[in-house]
């Protein structure tokens, strides 16, 4: 009984809540049709494991009867409140579709808050980075596999549907798991002592730089220069042996990646990705200077990137194609949040980053530094893409990386609590609450990928849903899809006239190209082609060189 109690105690039992995160539940397999966060099962459950490590601090603080505190949390309130903020603007009527960001960004400094409860030392920080590299070590491994036996159906399943199916996200996991393990190499005393450390810490720049060779993604290669050359830069150039060792490993995977790389990216579509990021940047950059204040409104990037690429592209049509796709998010975090929010939230971002690279830099050590490096990847993906949205162990990995540095260098205090019951309740309220959320979430992914594999000819598969709210777009566009269908099939005006005012108020916050084809053949149901015709034509505008699966007569 001794013995079990010693196993259970909190930070055991966090450590096995870590590490199932990591090695299962990043790789849920789950069959479903892209997207980004809740849509994408991987993410919904990791949003369970983080939910227990917060019910795990939440028991913690009651326990103890204090909370641990740091001055870098009062800088990321202000922060944060700057941030949320422009959610109250008179421009933001669109606002809840920004709601699943700033629940995202506020459990993110809840899940911060909460990895200073338990008080770490310095061994179990470092066995937490040794998990990451494990970790990255399982996706090496499924993705090997799955490239050299395509037959082999769970493999292919995993590379497929896991949280590394992008790339780029994957790209950007191996690279910040490459910089933990330089920066392991260079701050583990105990390295030498461990076959299994010296077998992650050594074979993770080499195995690493081979795949990402073979990856192509320019984010990562552009993430590991920069993160291997801050760290270099911060180390300096000494004669110690393991850094050598891995300075040989790393170059040697990238020669082998070179050697080894069969894959060919058209340089047409390197230029294509790159004019049209530049494009992005380019008009994202011209709307903040026109709404540099109040920002165009949460939740309306969507609506108001597209017609105005439509405005410019009309102006000029030398402008970069962007394609068909829906734009809801400029590749670029700092300008999503200031081209939405306007200056505002841009000062709190501001806030928060300085409030770190200030306390690293009183600091005056260089293991501040060094664990900084490590996050260098996620930071340089972050304005590149959008990996927060679409790979939530990324948003955990920074956090956690994030919590190394306060821990490491910054100012931490203690607050005593003598009230305690609501810790204790909330451990239990957390996790139990949150995992419901994500559970019926998951199925109701289920059921709705099931109806659109299967044709879209079940919709008692809809009416089924245990949770709508985790996926109101998609579903309230297909229940209003199919009752248009039925509309038609029965001529019923009044119900093409309900299709009508519903799409006419959706396409203002969300212009779906194919939401614009089905309020045309609705326009054209009831006999009034000419509406029907300003409907195609508008679409024609905002998606230039759209092609319609058929043409309105």
């Amino acid at each position: 009984m001794t013995v079990l109690k010693h196993y259970l105690n909190l930070k055991n039992i966090y450590f096995i809540t870590f590490s199932a995160y990591l090695f299962f539940g990043i790789n849920t397999a789950i069959p479903h049709l892209g997207g980004h966060g809740l849509y994408l099962p991987f993410n919904t459950v990791g949003w369970i494991f983080i939910s227990f490590v917060m019910g795990l601090a939440s028991y913690q603080i009651g326990k103890n009867s204090k909370i641990i505190i740091s001055k870098i949390m009062v800088y990321s309130v202000i922060g944060i409140v700057f941030m949320v903020i422009p959610i109250f603007y008179d421009n933001s009527e669109y606002s809840h579709l920004a709601s699943m960001r700033v629940y995202g960004l506020l459990l993110g400094f809840v899940l911060f808050v909460a990895l200073h409860q338990f008080d770490f030392d310095k061994v179990d920080k470092t066995k937490s980075l040794y998990i990451v590299l494990l970790a990255a070590s399982i996706q090496l491994v499924i993705q090997t596999v799955s490239k050299l036996y395509p037959e082999d159906e769970f493999f292919v399943a995993l590379s497929n549907f896991n949280a590394m199916a992008q790339s780029n996200i994957y790209a950007t996991f191996l690279c910040t798991s490459v910089l933990i393990s330089f920066y392991l190499i260079l701050t583990d005393k105990d390295l030498s002592k461990s076959l299994l450390k010296k077998t992650l810490a050594y074979s993770m720049p080499l195995l690493s730089t081979i795949q990402l060779i073979q990856l192509q993604s320019r984010t990562g290669y552009l993430s590991l220069f920069l993160g291997t050359s801050f760290i270099l830069v911060v180390w300096g150039f000494k004669k110690n042996k393991p850094y050598y060792l891995w300075i040989i490993a790393l170059f040697m995977g990238l020669f082998a990646g070179l050697v080894l790389d069969r894959n060919e990216r058209m340089k047409k579509d390197l230029k294509y990705s790159l004019e049209t990021r530049l494009t992005t940047y380019s008009l994202t950059f011209d709307m903040i200077k026109e709404n540099p204040l109040s920002g165009i409104g949460y939740g309306s990037f969507l609506s108001s990137f597209r017609h105005y690429y439509a405005k410019k592209k009309e102006e000029n049509s030398l402008i970069e194609t962007i394609g068909n796709n829906n734009m809801s998010h400029p590749h670029n975090e700092f300008l999503f949040w200031t081209v939405e929010g306007g200056i505002i939230p841009l000062i709190g971002m501001l806030i928060i980053f300085f409030a770190f690279i200030i306390m690293i830099w009183k600091a005056k050590k260089n293991k501040g530094w060094l664990i900084a490096g490590t996050t260098v990847p996620i930071l340089i993906h972050t304005q590149l893409e959008l990996p927060f949205y679409i790979s939530l162990v990324h948003w955990f990995i920074f956090i956690y990386l994030l919590y190394m540095i306060d821990d490491q260098v910054g100012d931490k205090s203690e607050i005593n609590i003598s009230f305690v019951y609501p810790f204790r309740i909330f451990s239990l309220v957390i996790p139990i609450a949150m995992s419901f959320y994500m559970m019926t979430a998951l199925e109701s992914g289920r059921l709705i990928t099931k109806f659109e594999l299967t044709g879209y000819n079940n919709p008692s598969l809809l009416v089924s849903m245990p949770n709508p709210h985790a996926w109101q777009k998609k579903y309230e566009t297909l229940v209003m899809k199919i009752n248009l269908a039925l509309a038609k099939q029965t001529n019923n005006r009044d119900k093409l006239k309900e299709y009508i005012d519903w799409s006419e108020a959706y396409v203002k916050h969300s212009p779906y190209l194919f939401i614009y084809y089905d309020l045309a053949t609705a326009y054209e149901s009831l006999g009034n082609s000419k509406k029907a015709w300003q409907v195609y034509n508008l679409a024609k505008y905002l998606y230039p060189g759209a092609l319609w699966r058929d043409k309105i007569q």
